[in-house]
């Protein structure tokens, strides 16, 4: 029995020389659990379904992260978009008052705006007339004069007019 326990171990340990193994899975589990725990079990080899696992949550993670940012740029925008909704709805009631203020000063004040306003027509109506009278002669002698040297031109192209005319049929022979 001892020599068989000391040959199973001389073998074992001859089979883990030439294998290069010198522990088994069994142990080498044990000893990561136990010992070093988590420090060291990222250096020992995981299983496949394990590395595909933690590739499929760190792409969670990213698209996590991605669809974060995209929802956060949303929410910017639509803050944004309140903020200048709100902004208008003042600029529409400060004009609204405005537009009530002078409706009001319009009922209350008509029948005196009426009896004003026709009081400055009259006013500028007379300013206009005496203004007019007063350059009215300077301007009706510059008008005669104006009109005397259109008249004048005119006539004077019209002759030219006629001499060129009887000036090229000499040169065409017409």
């Amino acid at each position: 029995m001892i020599i068989e326990t000391i040959v199973a171990d001389l073998a074992r340990a001859a089979t883990q020389v030439i294998t290069g193994k010198f522990f088994t899975d069994e142990q080498i589990r044990r000893i990561s659990n136990n010992v070093v725990g988590a420090y060291i079990a990222d250096w020992l080899p995981t299983s496949k379904d394990e590395a595909e696992a933690k590739q499929r949550v760190e792409l969670a993670r990213l698209h996590i992260t991605e669809a974060s940012n995209i929802i956060s740029g949303l929410q910017d925008d639509l803050d944004n978009q309140a903020q200048q909704l709100d902004q208008i709805l003042r600029e529409i009631e400060e004009k609204k008052k405005v537009a009530d203020h002078y409706a009001t000063l319009a009922q209350t004040n008509q029948k005196a705006f009426e009896a004003f306003k026709v009081e400055m027509e009259e006013a500028i109506r007379k300013q206009l007339q005496a203004e007019a009278e007063k350059g009215k002669k300077a301007r009706q002698v510059v008008s005669f004069i104006l009109w005397f040297i259109t008249l004048v031109l005119g006539a004077a192209l019209g002759a030219y007019f006629v001499l060129l005319v009887e000036l090229i049929r000499g040169w065409l022979n017409i």
